[in-house]
This record gives C-alpha cells, sequence and structure tokens, in this order.
C-alpha cells in the first residue's frame, strides 16, 4: 500500500523535480565549457600578440645591427683609429667595450695609461755648504768625502760615527794635504777640509731630527756656516755622531760638484708640512787682539805677507724651532759653543842680504 499510496499521489512532482534538476545542471555544464573557450582564446590571441611585437622588434633589431656594422660609407675617426658611423644611433653604448688593442710582444705598446694611487710624501732633510774650487787638494778632499758617505744607510737604534764612514783620513784612502786648524793656527795636514762634510751632515741631521750623540765645535769659528752650526771630527776624539731613533731607516745621500757640497737624509716618515728652523744666537764676542809680526831677515824689506787671517772669538747658542702654517709649535736648545779668538799673523822681510 505505501508503494500505490507513493505511486498515485507523488509520481508527477517527482518527474517535475528531476526534469527541471537534469535542466539547470546542463545550463551549468554549458556555462562552464563557453567560459573556458573563452580563455583560452584570450590566451592564444595574447600569445599571438606578444609573438608579434617580439617578432617586431627582433625585426628592428637586426635592422639597426645591419647599419650600425655597415662601414660602406663611413669615414675614418684619426684620432681613435676606428670606423666611425656617419649617422646618430639611438641606444649606442656609452663605453665601447667590445674594442680589444692588439699586443706586439718586444713592441711598446700605446696602452691606456692607469694612473696609480699616490704614495705619501716622505721627509727629506737637506742642507748645502759652499767650498772654493781654486784650493784643489781641499776641494778634492771635500769630493772623497762625499763619495763615501753616499749611500750610507743607518739602521733604526744604530749610532753612525762620521769619522768611521769617510775613515781612515791617509792618503792611501785618497785624500791630500790641506789646511787644518792646529792649536789656533792654520796648517796643512792630510784630509784638510773634511770638517765641512762633517759640518753639512750634521745640520742636515737636525732637520731630519736624528739624535746627535756626539758633536765638538771647531777651535776657532769657520766661515761656511754660522757660530754653533759647525761639527768638527780630529783624530780620535772629536767624531760626529748620530743614532737613528725612528723605526725605520734612514739613508744619506752626499753630492760634491763644482764648489757645492749637498748633504741629504732620507727618512721613512711622512712630510707633515712642519718647517723647521735652526737659529744661532751669538752671547759674546772675542776680539782677535793686535797683529802678531814676524820678521824674517832673510827677506828683503819690502816683503809682507798675512800667514793666517785674525778670527773673532764667539759665544753662541743654537736653537732649533718647529712651525706649522707660521705657528711656532716647538723650540730646542741644542748646543752652547766657543770658539777662541786668533789675531793676525803677518811675515815680514828684514832686510836681508841680496
Amino acid at each position: 500500500m505505501p508503494d500505490v499510496h507513493w505511486e498515485r499521489h507523488g509520481i508527477g512532482k517527482m518527474g517535475q523535480y528531476r526534469a527541471k534538476k537534469l535542466f539547470w545542471r546542463g545550463r551549468f555544464f554549458s556555462a562552464v565549457l563557453l567560459v573556458g573557450a573563452m580563455s583560452l582564446t584570450a590566451c592564444s590571441s595574447r600569445q599571438e600578440s606578444v609573438k608579434d611585437e617580439y617578432d617586431k622588434k627582433e625585426e628592428q633589431r637586426q635592422k639597426l645591427s645591419r647599419d650600425w656594422f655597415d662601414d660602406s660609407q663611413a669615414e675614418l675617426d684619426t684620432q681613435k683609429n676606428m670606423v666611425a658611423p656617419t649617422q646618430e644611433l639611438v641606444g649606442k653604448p656609452a663605453i665601447d667595450r667590445s674594442y680589444v688593442p692588439e699586443i706586439t710582444p718586444g713592441a711598446q705598446n700605446d696602452l691606456a695609461h692607469i694612473t696609480e694611487i699616490p704614495e705619501k710624501k716622505l721627509y727629506v732633510a737637506e742642507f748645502s755648504t759652499y767650498y772654493s774650487t781654486e784650493n784643489t787638494s781641499r776641494a778634492a778632499n771635500i769630493a772623497r768625502a762625499a763619495e763615501l758617505l753616499d749611500g750610507l744607510t743607518i739602521e733604526p737604534g744604530e749610532v753612525f760615527s762620521c769619522s768611521t764612514a769617510i775613515g781612515p783620513i791617509t792618503e792611501e784612502n785618497g785624500y791630500f794635504p790641506a789646511g787644518t786648524y792646529v792649536q789656533g793656527k792654520v796648517e796643512d795636514g792630510i784630509g784638510g777640509g773634511v770638517c765641512q762634510i762633517s759640518t753639512t751632515l750634521y745640520n742636515a741631521a737636525l732637520y731630519a731630527k736624528l739624535t746627535i750623540v756626539e758633536r765638538s765645535p771647531h777651535s776657532m769659528a769657520v766661515t761656511y756656516v754660522d757660530p754653533a752650526r759647525d761639527a768638527a771630527i780630529a783624530g780620535n776624539y772629536k767624531d760626529l755622531k748620530l743614532r737613528n731613533d725612528y723605526a725605520y731607516p734612514v739613508e744619506i745621500a752626499a753630492r760634491a760638484k763644482d764648489g757645492e757640497l749637498t748633504i741629504s737624509i732620507h727618512t721613512a716618515e711622512e712630510d707633515i708640512g712642519n718647517e723647521v728652523e735652526l737659529i744661532s744666537i751669538v752671547l759674546d764676542t772675542i776680539d782677535p787682539g793686535e797683529q802678531v809680526v814676524t820678521v824674517d831677515e832673510s827677506l828683503p824689506d819690502d816683503y809682507y805677507k798675512v800667514t793666517q787671517k785674525a778670527h773673532t772669538g764667539y759665544i753662541a747658542e743654537l736653537y732649533r724651532v718647529t712651525r706649522r702654517d707660521g705657528v711656532e709649535l716647538l723650540r730646542e736648545k741644542i748646543n752652547t759653543s766657543e770658539y777662541a779668538a786668533t789675531p793676525e799673523y803677518v811675515t815680514v822681510g828684514g832686510g836681508g842680504s841680496e
């Protein structure tokens, strides 16, 4: 009975429901298929459009490449020695990295200059004195001592002896007799003039700020530097000794030519622009006194010769002043020196027999 009841009362409505459900399901699937087809069509059209645009750009690039490398109507650029196009090209690179110069082995090739990073400027102390070339023996002694001094190196912490560096002062070592100071008089001795080497080196060392271990003034003032700026060497009792307190070696360069002696000290310190000045201050002067005359009876009455010039005596001090941009940073007292005064010595004739 229940089945009959269902067939009688529900079969009409159930059929309508099933028909309507099948109708909307078909419409849904149709819409899905339509949307998919439209998407595929759009993608295909977009791909064709991109391909067409790419083909057009590729054709333009190929044409541009043909125009760039076509040199049939170009002229020679004599400055760069390259073929220069006669037309302007849009998109031409700012730097042409395709050009590679040819390198010929053994030949001097004109390649681009590469600027190196500049090294720091190192401090070089230099001082010059002057001498007469007419006194050939003395000039030769100065040149010989400069030759032995040139190129020597003072290592860090090392004490340098000028006497040892230029010695022994003998004829066998290339020195000649020339004027020297002996007990207040000027007499010929082997190596006369080498004290100008030690004096010039002393001043260069003061500018370089090497440590002065030993230094002695002359017995009488010299003419090639101011008082207190000299340094004498004599035997084994007067020497100029320097110590290198820098962390690096220093090198000495010496040159004597045409009456000019120059000694420089090359350091590894950076030149920061300081100005160094040596100032000699004379505290007192001593008069030479009266002339000393010697009569030589063997010479005629009109004979007159100055055998030694007068020397004024001095007491002087030396200061080293360091400045930067005109402002004094440091003032150091270096030494106090005393020089003896000596009179003029003259020899006259005593009317000897003719």
